[in-house]
């Protein structure tokens, strides 16, 4: 009887790195990978929301603040050191107006201080430590000038001067610097919240193509052309993309940064206003000095060509009017003209002391009217507070504006993002089914 051989059996593929993954398993590993994608994304542009608005909440709550306050010190003090100058010169007795201002310049400046040194980093409060250090002092050499002048004694102009050189040499660089410093810090975060959000550019793009790639795949596994809820997946992922785009671009259209902007203009006129009050307090330093104020009047000449230039047409005036809102240009017109007529009442009093009447020099700085020397200052003064309260105003108007713009981003990446990993979800499910 012959024997009968046993069928042979089939060897089975070897358990090699060259077998082929299995539709089933493709499919979860390409789910998952399409839901860490979408973590990931909607992670980075919540990153980059939050940042954005925690800048433009710190440049409208904090830096923004701390640089007027910054204003407000450096001015108070420069006018309150033209002020007791241009005081000393009354030769009928200290004006009770003008002592109250100098009282007034002193109080908030002192004030100003207080404030900014709460919000301060470490260098402007080292800064803001001279000026609280050194002001005490300078108040104290102003109280002893005065005093000899009511006495008579004529160590008053010295002790004057000396104020004043502490105040110009000391104080005033110290308050100069923390604005500087201020709006650098103010600039920086403007320039960071306006700049593009890169990472989540990468990671949106980067969805857009797996979940693209995956409809592929899915449709060549399955035969089915249409994947409804990678379909969903992808219209979630244009949506985000596209709401991302419009706020993001409007809230970076609303915030300008670099030269003509606002904080730009605000520095320009910050400065202006400097060297209106150090003119002005050099003016009268060098009447004080009686014929012994060559320097002074070489600063004075010096503050002004700063201001408007050796025609009256330049300067920081002219840089602020070139970039200035419509709104504002009449300030800066009205200031650009106070400042020389100025210039022209500046040349008769000097006019005046240097052909030897020293009376009529000084009668002709102080003296009373509208179309005198201290009224058309006064106008001036007023004119740069007025365009510089203006351009702090829209410094804060753009950083709201800017940070409305993001208004409910956040709340509605989140729900992007779950609406996203449940119709991956819903795409996938039904194809892993068929499996089983």
């Amino acid at each position: 009887m012959p024997t009968q051989l046993a069928p042979a059996r089939r060897l089975a593929p070897p358990e090699s790195g060259g077998r082929r993954l299995s539709t089933p398993r493709l499919y979860w590993l390409v789910a998952a990978g399409l839901v860490v994608l979408a973590l990931a994304t909607g992670a980075a542009a919540l990153a980059d929301v939050r940042e954005r608005s925690a800048l433009l909440t710190d440049v409208s709550e904090v830096k923004a603040p701390i640089s007027v306050d910054a204003q407000t010190l450096y001015r108070s003090l420069a006018d309150a050191d033209a002020t007791a100058a241009t005081a000393f010169l009354s030769t009928g007795g200290e004006s009770a107006g003008l002592r109250a201002r100098y009282l007034d310049d002193i109080a908030q400046a002192s004030s100003a201080l207080t404030i900014a040194l709460r919000d301060a980093d470490d260098d402007e409060t080292a800064r803001l430590r001279v000026v609280a250090a050194q002001l005490p002092v300078y108040t104290g050499l102003i109280e002893t000038a005065r005093s000899n002048q009511r006495l008579g004694v004529p160590l008053g102009g010295a002790y004057l001067r000396e104020a004043s050189g502490l105040m110009q040499q000391t104080i005033l660089p110290a308050a100069a610097g923390v604005f500087d410093s201020t709006q650098r810090r103010l600039v920086g975060e403007q320039e960071g919240a306006d700049g593009l959000p890169w990472l989540t550019a990468f990671f949106g793009v980067l969805l857009a193509g797996a979940l693209l790639a995956a409809q592929v795949l899915v449709a060549r596994r399955s035969r089915r052309t249409f994947n409804l809820g990678l379909a969903g997946a992808s219209g979630i992922t244009a949506l985000a993309l596209l709401w991302s785009l419009v706020a993001l671009g409007a809230s970076t259209g609303r915030l300008e940064t670099g030269p003509g902007s606002p904080a730009e203009q605000v520095s320009v006129l910050a400065n202006s206003g400097r060297a209106a009050l150090q003119a002005r307090a050099n003016e009268s330093l060098t009447l004080v000095a009686r014929g012994g104020g060559a320097g002074f009047e070489t600063q004075f000449v010096a503050k002004m060509d700063e201001l408007i230039g050796v025609d009256g047409k330049g300067g920081l005036l002219a840089t602020a009017l070139a970039q200035a809102e419509d709104d504002d240009r009449a300030f800066i017109e009205q200031a650009r003209t106070e400042a020389d007529q100025w210039r022209t009442l500046h040349l008769q009093v000097r006019a005046a002391d240097n052909g030897g009447d020293w009376n009529k020099a000084v009668e002709l700085a102080t003296a009373p009217g509208d179309q005198a020397l201290p009224a058309v200052f006064a106008r001036l003064d007023r004119a740069l507070t007025g365009a510089l309260a203006a351009g702090n105003q829209q410094v804060d108007a753009q950083a709201e504006s800017a940070e409305g713009a993001l208004t409910g981003l956040t709340a509605g990446f989140v729900l992007l993002t779950a609406g996203l990993i449940v119709t991956v979800g819903l795409g996938f499910r039904p194809r892993i089914g068929e499996y089983r």
